[in-house]
Order: C-alpha cells, then structure tokens, then sequence
C-alpha cells in the first residue's frame, strides 16, 4: 500500500473516531437530563442538620464530613455526577440512603422511628459497613478512624437511652 493510501485510511479511522467520540458526548449530554430515580439534586435543604438531636459539635462534623452527601439534603455534587450513566448510580446511592436516614429531616422521625436509626448507626459504623466502599473511592476523606468510629457509636447508644428515657417519662400518668 503507498504512502497517500495509508495516510488516507488513518485520516478515515481518525474521522471515524472523531464521530464516535462526538455521538458518545452527544449522547451523555443528553442523558444528563434523563433521571430514572427522579432529580434528586434539586431537593436540598438548608435547615440545621439532626435538628432536635442532642449531638456534639465534634460528633456533627464527624455527620457532615462522612454522612451528608448521601443521608441528607446537602448533598455537595461532583462534577461527574452530571453526567449519565453515572448520575443515575450516584442519584441511586443518594435516594437510598436518605431513605435509611435523612438527617435534614429527623425532626420528622417519630421517637421509635429515630431509636431504630440510631440502633442502626453504630454497629454500621463500627464494622466499616459505613461509609460505603464504593463512595470512600472517590471520597478518601470521608473514611473514618477508629476513634471517629468509636465516638459515633458512643454518641448514637447515648442518643438512643436519652430517648428512651424521655418516652418513658412521656407515657409516665
């Protein structure tokens, strides 16, 4: 084959992948505006996080730093999950999560609602069973020490007693 037919050919397979990669682009960009768990980056709040919860400031950041993004409503989105196919894991990853726990809403959570999610949150935490592997990947900085683990353990066991204690109190005659 000479020169000027090889050249060509990778002109035509440079084209070809020049197409290929603008279909592809062309297709996120479009896919973006698809949302198979409903746009859950539009429902955000800025209300005061475990609102009516008893938490220490320390035990609050620890919430934030590991846990908001995905159980509550101020959820900081990267840049990537503007873009399908992975918006649609990510809003999935968030739609779950906030319906385990949303910690823009636990006022809303009914005294027994709240005791099965703290019940919850310790040994999830403690087991490295929270944050998930797959969100701790892309957010090392949301890994917890053993001593932040530790301390969210603590803090959710004393949270729940409080709670018992004030039903109990409350169904007292």
């Amino acid at each position: 084959m000479s020169n000027l037919a090889t050249r060509r050919t990778n002109r035509q397979l440079n084209r070809g992948w020049l197409v290929i990669a603008v279909l592809l682009l062309s297709a996120s960009f479009g896919l973006a505006f698809i949302h198979p768990s409903g746009n859950v980056s539009l429902r955000r709040s800025d209300k005061e996080l475990m609102h009516t919860a008893q938490i220490d400031r320390k035990v609050l950041e620890l919430m934030q730093r590991s846990c908001q993004n995905c159980h509550s409503e101020q959820t900081v989105w990267p840049w990537y999950s503007h873009f399908a196919p992975v918006s649609w894991l990510i809003e999935k990853d968030v739609t779950a999560g906030r319906s385990h726990w949303n910690m823009s809403k636990w006022e809303h959570y009914s005294s027994e609602e709240r005791e099965r999610i703290l019940s919850l949150i310790g040994p999830m935490v403690r087991n490295r069973k929270m944050p998930l592997p797959q969100y701790l990947f892309l957010h090392p900085e949301a890994k917890l020490t053993g001593a932040d683990a530790d301390l969210l353990y603590q803090w959710s066991r004393s949270e729940r007693r409080r709670l018992k204690a004030e039903s109990q109190a409350a169904s007292l005659p």
